[in-house]
């Protein structure tokens, strides 16, 4: 089990964080410190393999808190989870060798593949060490970029409303749909409300996968219609290939 200690200003806060810890498995939350006498005294007493740090605390500074904890627990690595969105600080504590780095409020999806990608980097990290031990290129690769980048080509994440399931059911159907078309045909084709099409095509433009335009018809009336771009996603198939 990799040992956590949760750095947490707020207490609800940390007892949520707890919960994502316990429910990813492989974790074990030894310690909660909430003030700056506690987060010394805890990462004294713990000496933990990972800490979950915010960095907002009415008495103390979570950067200077960082930095004591790269100098005095070298081995203990630090996952920052914060709401602070400055630019200067992401920086310093990227360059100083932060492992990971959350934007508050953290849904549990992303809190679990960093928890995950950090299991797999620690045990890589065991598997390597010991006395005289050496590390070849391809280990170092690995270390720095080959496990944290392992789901750079997924897209685990979707905007709100939007769906993986019903993203995919009617990804098919456009597949199978004129070049051209608007959210009323696609929802008639793919048995959803017009609003339900509309949404997921708007998702496939902001994607970049679709475009957009107005279209006055026969009539006159202004209607939004969707044109396919072809990418590899939502590819229609072509004969002979």
């Amino acid at each position: 089990m990799i040992r956590v200690l949760i750095i947490e200003g707020d207490l609800r806060i940390a007892g949520i964080n707890r919960r994502f810890v316990e429910k990813t498995g492989g974790f074990e939350v030894v310690g909660i410190a909430t003030d700056e006498q506690q987060a010394y005294e805890h990462l004294e007493i713990l000496e933990p393999d990972l800490v979950l740090l915010d960095l907002h605390f009415p008495r103390m500074d979570g950067l200077d808190l960082f930095r004591y904890i790269q100098t005095h627990y070298p081995l203990t690595d630090v996952i920052i989870i914060t709401a602070v969105r400055d630019f200067d600080t992401v920086r310093e504590a990227i360059r100083r060798g932060v492992y990971d780095f959350m934007i508050k409020p953290v849904v549990f999806e992303r809190f679990q593949e960093k928890l995950k990608a950090y299991e797999a980097y620690h045990r890589q990290l065991q598997t390597m060490s010991g006395p005289g031990q050496e590390i070849d290129q391809e280990g170092i690769d690995r270390l720095l970029w080959g496990l944290r980048d392992r789901n750079r080509d997924k897209e685990p994440y979707f905007p709100k409303g939007i769906d993986k399931l019903t993203r995919e059911k009617i990804e098919a159907f456009i597949r199978e749909c004129p070049e051209v078309i608007t959210a009323e045909e696609l929802g008639r084709k793919a048995g959803f409300s017009r609003t339900t099409a509309r949404r997921y095509l708007e998702y496939f433009v902001s994607k970049g996968e679709m475009t957009s335009d107005i279209s006055y018809g026969t009539v006159g009336r202004p209607e939004r219609v969707y044109k396919r771009k072809t990418p590899p996603g939502i590819e229609k198939d072509v004969p002979g290939q």
